[in-house]
């Protein structure tokens, strides 16, 4: 390859490169593009509004465990995503027996299924 086209090809790359911020497609939150805004976007529904109001209800020593086992990995995920994010102060737990609080998931709404 010449050295013309080498240069060529470097400045196609910084072109393309200096371009991804600006697009609209899945680089941009890598290329440091602006963010969602104050809300997180989730993959599926779910009120983030319930889960500040439920993080703010709960002391900062309180356990709990999400249970979404009869929904759709994509909504665990989400679901467990979500706990984290809002529900940074209390310590999450794996076996919903041991947990003082066990979250659910109903048709886009964030539900205790187990009482305090």
């Amino acid at each position: 390859m010449s050295a013309r086209a080498s240069f060529a090809l470097v400045a196609a790359a910084i072109v393309a490169a200096a371009a991804v911020p600006w697009s609209d497609g899945p680089l941009r939150r890598l290329a440091g593009g602006e963010g969602d805004g104050p809300e997180p976007r989730f993959d599926v529904a779910i009120d983030s509004h319930e889960l500040r109001s439920l993080a703010r209800s709960l002391s900062n020593d309180t356990t709990y465990a999400v249970d979404a086992s009869n929904e759709r990995p994509l909504v665990q995920g989400n679901l467990k995503a979500a706990g984290q994010l809002y529900l940074a102060r209390q310590l999450p737990l794996q076996d919903r027996r041991q947990a003082d609080v066990v979250l659910g998931y109903r048709a886009g709404r964030v539900i205790e299924i187990a009482p305090r």
